[in-house]
């Protein structure tokens, strides 16, 4: 596996993995994403769960 395959891979489990943790996702419906389309999610999640808490 290419290095940046492998790299692009593990970027992806580790969103489905924070994003499953969080409860704010299913791993089965989110599989099929790209790693910029579970950034965004988790950037979104991340906004959410803590922007509030330092207001």
């Amino acid at each position: 596996m290419g290095k940046l395959l492998k790299t692009a891979m593990e970027q992806k489990q580790f969103y489905i993995d924070k994003l499953m943790k969080a409860g704010e996702i299913n791993a089965s419906q989110f599989h099929h994403w790209t790693v910029a389309e579970l950034r965004r999610k988790y950037e979104q999640y991340e906004e959410r769960a803590y922007g509030k808490e330092s207001n």
